[in-house]
């Protein structure tokens, strides 16, 4: 048997685009990568030393011509194998099959099952485990679970639970289907206990087991059988007891009936099957292997991959597609890793409990004030499927028919007050001809080298009084400066960050004084060799924050009057999605020691707004064909409602074409979103006005008479801080007051739907923090939003 080296040997990524919820369809996110030749069925990806290996189950019959399933069983055995070499490393079990791997506090544990002596093969009546610390000398085995009478094992899965282990194993316990799964329990790995009641498959056919426990969810990879055939589906449990399959229609891996000549068996049989998926991640992915064949001589060993963590992956096949959840929408797009949520806290690096700011500046409060803004994505990625960790040649940027006072125009007929453009992105390609590289617009066809896309975007800005964000990438893949694309808190620098950051900083320098005022400044959390918690991949020391600090201080002197988003020392702080959504309740102020929960260095404290950002099309950067993938407008207006009634506010993508044109779908759909937004919000049904209003703990909308109304918008006096924690609306409908809406957070902007009903009198009451704050305004609408 020989098993194909396949894993990052020059392998071209290819990057997803996300479902589109105006179809509401499912997309299955996970890219098959290819059949390695080989028989095997049950494999186990693990991750050790930073290395990425694979426990096999090898069957002996597989290696002699002439056998069947089960001959010379007492020689099969588990073994492990280096992806990267293709090497044997060690074989930690012989008379063994059925084996997972699970690694933890830098040791490897295989846990297979036992064949024995003088009994059938696979009449497996204990279950062994080994460990190790360098996957060469392994403990003695020890049986750590025995069968009841007349009770056999199959596949087993273990994985680290919320505060322990929790161990799958398939049983033919005649109570319930064969293979049905059942779970077991554990604080040490070798002492086990049943978990009451935990079973899955006791009304149906499973099989080819694996375990994971992400996001306080525990996830089972099961085998459905469809008759013909069968496919590898998923399920999850808070408690092991009570399990949710994920829709129907959504295979987590499926079979490819037209493929034949399989490893071991007759070359004219198509593949019926996928099933034993195990998954790890691994450099920034998901790493899969799986099995095909047809269920019976051999399997045909393949691998797959998603580009994000496993996390997010089993969550995508749990997500709602037809309407936007209270929980964070999913990653869709081409990048994954500052999504990649914090894990752990670290506590080495919090801030202490000092004085810290607890109102906004007066630059802070301007930006919040604006609410909308627009994102421009452009650049050589627009003309390679925005692909934009490649770096393509510099004379491919050619935007012939640029015009900057289209995106401008189209900005504001959707509410944008600022615009933020890709100045620079990963790629390390400058849209203004720095002195800094020649990997710029000086080599551009586009104005025979000539050209400035910067100044042309500044200039049709100022023409139209919208103000002026510039995007500039820490990370530059041109000249080979990045860092990982691990979470945070764990991230490696890549290249020589000591040569490049005088580089940076002079292309810094150019755009902010080279342009006039520049009214937000962007900083990328992702591939960010100057991120806080970046470290030298060598000693795996942190770089600390000094080379971002110094990157604010230069904003700070250049440009006083901008705001700053990411970096060491943000202004501005993301919202934890790309979809266009914030948490709620949403405050603005972080307490020390909350920063790494909120996707900022845990150093950071106090008044730091929330920003959410969506990409309207499948991409950041324009694809071709890429119409069809434009959200719907019902999504647009939802997002209004959990971006901008949520007190965040929001940066909407948008995408010029190879022409430098935004195409003119997209344009009529931003400016359907305005002319909604228009229509609701400038006709209020009622509203208290900011002179009427103090610190009083209630308010009244009183009407001359009865309108009907669905939506309210409550704003706090920002500037005096955000101190509203609880709040009530009533209605006085038929002689009493009727409570409407309640809420927690008010900030910027709060709005909020209702159910439709007709009064004359509403009172808005609430509590604050130390009696402090005071509401701005109070308004109601009649909405069809």
């Amino acid at each position: 048997m020989v098993l194909f080296k396949h894993i990052l040997c020059g392998l071209t990524m290819v990057f997803l685009g996300g479902t589109s919820l105006a179809q509401n369809t499912f997309q299955n996110p996970i890219q098959k990568r290819g059949r390695l030749g080989s028989p095997l069925v049950e494999t186990s990806p693990f991750v050790f030393g930073d290395k990425l290996y694979l426990l096999e189950n090898n069957q002996r019959f597989w290696d002699i011509p002439g056998t069947k399933p089960g001959d010379y069983f007492h020689e099969d055995e588990v073994r492990i194998r280096e992806v990267e070499s293709g090497n044997i490393v060690s074989e930690p079990l012989k008379n063994h099959g059925f084996g997972t791997a699970l690694v933890w506090n830098d040791r490897v544990y295989v846990f297979a099952g036992n064949y024995g002596e003088g009994k059938p093969w696979r009449h497996i009546t204990e279950i062994t485990m080994t460990s190790s610390s360098d996957l060469k000398n392994w403990t003695k085995p020890q049986v750590v679970l025995r069968a009841a009478e007349g009770e056999f094992f199959f596949n087993t899965a273990v994985c680290r639970g919320k505060n322990e282990f929790i161990l799958l194993y398939e049983t033919n316990d005649k109570r319930w289907k064969p293979f049905t799964f059942r779970y077991m329990k554990s604080t040490d790995l070798t002492n086990w206990e049943a978990i009451p009641e935990a079973l899955y498959g006791v009304d149906k056919y499973v099989g080819g087991p694996a375990l994971y426990y992400e996001g306080d969810w525990y996830y089972t990879l099961y085998l459905e059988a469809l008759k013909p055939g069968y496919e590898t589906r998923i399920t999850r449990s808070k408690d092991l007891v009570h399990w949710e399959d994920a829709p129907a229609g959504r295979p987590f891996i499926s079979f490819d009936p037209t493929h034949k000549n399989i490893p071991l068996i007759d070359p004219r049989i198509s593949e019926s099957n996928a099933s034993d998926v195990e998954l790890c991640y691994f450099e920034g992915r998901t790493i899969l292997y799986f099995t095909g064949s047809d269920q019976t001589t051999a399997g045909d060993l393949q691998w797959a991959t998603y580009d994000g963590a496993p996390r997010h992956l089993f969550e995508h096949f749990f997500k709602k597609t037809d309407e936007v959840s209270s929980e964070p929408p999913e990653h869709e797009g081409d990048w994954t890793p500052v999504l990649i949520s914090p894990q752990n806290n670290l506590e080495n690096t919090k801030t202490s409990n000092k004085e810290i700011r607890r109102k906004p500046t007066p630059q802070q409060l301007d930006y919040q004030e604006r609410q909308m803004g627009a994102f421009v994505h452009f650049g050589p990625a627009t003309y390679i499927a925005s692909d934009f960790m490649s770096v393509p040649a510099a004379d491919l940027f050619n935007p012939s028919q640029l015009n900057t006072e289209q995106w401008v125009k189209t900005a504001k007929s959707f509410g944008a007050k600022h615009i933020v453009l890709t100045a620079k992105h990963h790629n390390g390609y400058c849209l203004w001809p720095t002195k800094t590289t020649d990997y710029s617009v000086k080599k551009s066809p586009w104005k025979n080298g000539k050209g400035d896309v910067v100044a042309e975007f500044v200039e049709a800005c100022r023409n139209n009084d919208i103000k002026i964000g510039l995007y500039i990438s820490g990370g530059d893949k041109h000249f080979g400066v990045t860092s990982t694309p691990d979470p945070q808190g764990e991230r490696k620098l890549v290249g020589d960050i000591h040569q490049y950051f005088p580089v940076f900083l002079e292309q810094l320098r150019e755009l902010l004084t080279n342009y006039g005022e520049v009214s937000y400044v962007w900083f990328d959390g992702a591939y960010d060799p100057f991120g806080w918690d970046v470290v030298d991949p060598k000693t795996m020391k942190p770089l600390g924050t000094a080379y971002g600090d110094a990157i604010r201080t230069m904003v700070e002197h250049l440009q006083p009057n901008a705001v700053v988003m990411g970096g060491t020392k943000p202004d501005v702080r993301w919202s934890g999605s790309e979809q266009g959504w914030a948490a709620y309740p949403l405050w603005n102020v972080l307490e020390p020691g909350e920063g790494f929960d909120h996707w900022v260095g845990p150093q950071n404290a106090g008044w730091i707004p929330a920003e959410a950002n969506i990409h309207p099309r499948e991409k950041w950067f324009w694809t071709p064909n890429s119409d069809s993938t434009l959200r719907s407008l019902d999504y647009l207006k939802k997002v209004y409602l959990e971006t901008i009634g949520r007190g965040s506010n929001i940066l909407i993508n948008m995408t010029p074409d190879t022409n430098g044109l935004i195409p003119e779908p997209e344009v009529q759909r931003l400016k359907e979103l305005g002319v909604a937004i228009d229509k609701v919000y400038s006709n209020p049904m009622g509203r208290a006005e900011a002179t009427d209003l103090s610190q009083e703990s209630e308010i009244f909308i009183n009407l001359p008479k009865k309108k009907t109304m669905n939506l309210l918008v409550i704003e706090e006096q920002l500037r005096l801080g955000q101190f509203i924690k609880e709040y009530n609306v009533e209605a006085y409908i038929k002689g009493k007051w009727v409570s409407i809406a309640k809420g927690q957070s008010v900030g910027r902007k709060r709005i909020q739907t209702f159910e439709k009903i007709r009064t004359n009198k509403l009172r808005l009451s609430y509590k604050s923090v130390e009696h402090k704050g005071a509401i701005r305004s109070f308004t109601v609408y009649d909405a069809d939003f």
